[in-house]
């Protein structure tokens, strides 16, 4: 059966031999040690371990894995009893989590497709558990259902994950528009990788993301945020948004920041639309962006539609309302988001705050004091993070930049609270009462 069998017919994964392929392109020094502690204590137990997934596709890409995951024939509640420091999680999927001091090594159970019957093939349990062939099959992508044995230094490979690699394509295991519709996920999940590691899409992979983009919105919330943060932290945030405006995804999930790239044509930019965002977005990915929180990530993608709002009115994005203060704009557009990807309030209200920072740090000029109260706010070095991302994405506003920055560091300490005067109005001091003292348990009374 060829490779392209193998892709579309799934089911057919337990008569297919794998490929063994002997490989020397994974230094054995990048190899997480804690993940091959975890490798090595399964199997003197009898079970099969492998690496698997994203750390080996980026030990052969020559990439740093961020993590490391492990696959096994042991069922959760036999790694448990394997390692003290076990902890399991999850009920959509069932896995074991080993702890170390600075790190998780996430342990999964092989497991087997699920049989969805009927017309919603939305995958909502996961817990069948199944041999090493059926659990490569499962796998969104080829170049992800790569096992690699780090005693026997030889790459598993049942999907041609290899073949994919060196060329460079992003392609589904399976049937495509099954695999789509089983966990939209998959979509931006696609979108990522191919623009974190530079590959092409499948074109079948591709008609697949676009014919089915609108199920992205069926998925769970946290889940679509936390794919949009980790684009953003991916260091090709701006490839990723690009990618997603193109095969049609961002209205589905962030429609805001649609109509803002939409709306370009109508201002009569002659660059290309969206022009200002995607420089933010570029200075992101070149900066430090794994020290920024969420909310200054966020703040990043809807400061320009901000923007526009304050300047052309809330009417072409869809919003009622006359408001004019950037702190009010960004509430409103904050507004569907929160629902649509549960964006915890607290960290709605940090952007609502980082943003309208943005608009009375522009109005100031070298030489300018910065407003005393406003450095002793707690949201101020995020909003300063937010405006270096501008200044690197404009290349305007540097020497203001250092000014705040030393004020920050020398910001004056915040003034200490002055006690509310006492029920009495000459302000004598009170009698405190005495509390009666706890009794111990188990003590007598008068014993």
């Amino acid at each position: 059966m060829s490779t392209v069998d193998r892709q579309t017919d799934p089911l057919a994964a337990e008569d297919v031999a794998a490929a063994v392929i002997p490989t020397r392109n994974i230094v054995a020094g990048r190899i997480d040690a804690d993940a091959m502690k975890v490798v090595r204590r399964l199997r003197r137990f009898g079970h099969s371990a492998y690496l698997v997934g994203g750390c080996v596709r980026d030990l052969m890409l020559r990439r740093r894995p961020k993590d490391f995951d492990v696959a096994t024939s042991a069922r959760p509640n036999e790694i448990r009893k394997l390692f003290r420091n076990c902890r399991l999680i999850g009920r959509r999927f069932r896995l074991a989590h080993i702890i170390f001091r600075d790190k998780v090594i996430e342990t999964a159970t092989f497991r087997a497709a699920v049989d969805n019957h009927g017309d919603d093939l939305l995958i909502r349990s996961d817990n069948v558990f199944g041999s090493e062939q059926q659990d490569a099959y499962r796998r969104d992508f080829t170049i992800n259902g790569l096992f690699y044995d780090p005693v026997e230094r030889h790459i598993i490979d049942y999907v041609g994950g290899m073949e994919d690699l060196a060329r460079r394509i992003l392609r589904f295991i399976g049937e495509p528009e099954v695999r789509v519709q089983e966990d939209p996920v998959r979509i931006l999940r696609a979108i990522r990788f191919a623009a974190r590691l530079g590959f092409s899409i499948e074109p079948a992979t591709y008609r697949a993301m676009q014919r089915y983009r609108q199920d992205v919105s069926r998925c769970a919330p946290p889940r679509l945020l936390e794919e949009v943060i980790r684009m953003l932290r991916s260091g090709a945030a701006q490839q990723c948004f690009q990618l997603m405006w193109e095969c049609g995804v961002l209205p589905v999930l962030l429609p805001e920041v649609a109509r803002f790239l939409a709306r370009s044509p109508e201002r009569g930019e002659e660059r290309e639309p969206g022009a200002g965002l995607f420089a933010y977005l570029r200075a992101l990915d070149a900066g430090e962006r794994e020290l920024l929180s969420n909310p200054v990530l966020l703040a990043a993608v809807l400061l320009h539609p901000v923007a526009d709002i304050m300047e052309h009115g809330c009417r072409p994005y869809g919003l009622s309302g006359r408001e004019s203060a950037p702190g009010e704009i960004a509430r409103l557009l904050l507004r569907g988001i929160i629902q649509r990807l549960s964006l915890p309030r607290w960290q709605a209200e940090r952007i609502q705050q980082v943003i309208a920072t943005q608009f009375r740090l522009r109005k100031l000029r070298p030489g300018m004091r910065a407003p005393r109260v406003l450095l002793r706010r707690n949201y101020f070095p995020e909003a300063l993070d937010l405006f270096s991302c501008g200044v690197r994405a404009t290349s305007h506003g540097r020497r203001l930049l250092r000014q705040l920055q030393r004020a920050t560091r020398q910001k004056p300490p915040a003034p200490a609270a002055v006690p509310e005067p006492g029920p009495t109005s000459t302000g004598a001091k009170t009698r405190r009462r005495r509390r009666r003292p706890r009794r111990r348990p188990g003590k007598q009374a008068g014993g």
